[in-house]
């Protein structure tokens, strides 16, 4: 397929192709921040491992997404409920 297929594909829609990619990666690293299995990895290698080259990007689109930073929310998926 190509690019400007796939960008066709998303000219009707409420989000672009790059956002839909974007929230996917976010959120494969929050439930990598969520899982205790995890817990010793930095948040920066995390962020690293879903594409996000820059710790402070990662950490302003987290904060946009969620609410939270991803260390607080990390933080915060520790603490018994």
């Amino acid at each position: 397929m190509s690019t400007s297929h796939l960008y066709r594909l998303f000219q009707n829609e409420d989000v672009t192709v790059g956002a839909l990619i974007r929230r996917q990666r976010l959120e494969r690293a929050r439930q990598d921040l969520a899982d205790p299995a995890q817990r010793e990895i930095p948040v920066r290698d995390l962020a690293a491992r879903w594409g996000f080259t820059h710790h402070s990007a990662f950490t302003r689109a987290f904060r946009n997404a969620y609410g939270t930073s991803p260390s607080d929310y990390r933080e915060a998926m520790r603490q018994p409920r």
